[in-house]
């Protein structure tokens, strides 16, 4: 089985499963947050949901002091980020081919001294699962008013395309 984590459901309504993986993906709705995140895995988890073949994979919004708005990308590898420092726990590969570097933090990040993509989940989602692979749609330049009133369909169209091409590549 094919697992997409995502954070909201307004991310999940942007899924569009081909009509050929029906039957082979299915949508985990986590909650936003390193808190919600581990709070649904460890039920999961528990419960003996997952096997040992089944692939994870996530797709959401970034804020981006790099990107523009509605730009999609894969990610590389994924920090933890934090206001006052980024603590001392290995960044975690992703994608060998991908440059872009993924920031995870508690908050949503407004200000900060690194460059990449900033989000509050996928860290997590990479301890747990470390080949996770992972498609983000840039939702703002670091400021949550922007993201708040952000839609972009031509973006998540995209995203979508990468992201089940990464499912297809990955049988």
């Amino acid at each position: 089985m094919n697992y997409i984590l995502i954070a909201d459901k307004q991310e999940a309504d942007n899924i569009k499963i081909p009509k050929e993986l029906k039957d082979d993906v299915k949508i985990v709705l986590l909650g936003w947050g390193e808190t919600a995140t581990i709070k649904t895995l460890s039920k999961i988890l528990l419960n003996g949901e997952f096997n040992k073949n089944d692939k994870f994979f996530n797709i959401g919004y970034v804020g981006s002091n790099e990107f523009p708005i509605g730009t999609v990308v894969v990610v590389g590898s994924v920090s933890r980020e934090v206001a006052s420092h980024t603590v001392n726990e290995p960044s975690i590969k992703l994608d060998k081919e991908s440059k872009v570097k993924c920031y995870s933090s508690i908050n949503f990040v407004e200000t900060t001294k690194h460059t990449g993509v900033f989000d509050m989940e996928l860290y997590t989602l990479a301890t747990f699962f470390p080949k996770i692979k992972s498609v983000k749609v840039v939702s703002d330049n670091l400021n949550y008013h922007e993201y708040k009133q952000v839609a972009i369909k031509k973006a998540w169209k995209e995203a979508n395309t990468i992201l089940f091409d990464l499912i297809k590549n990955e049988k």
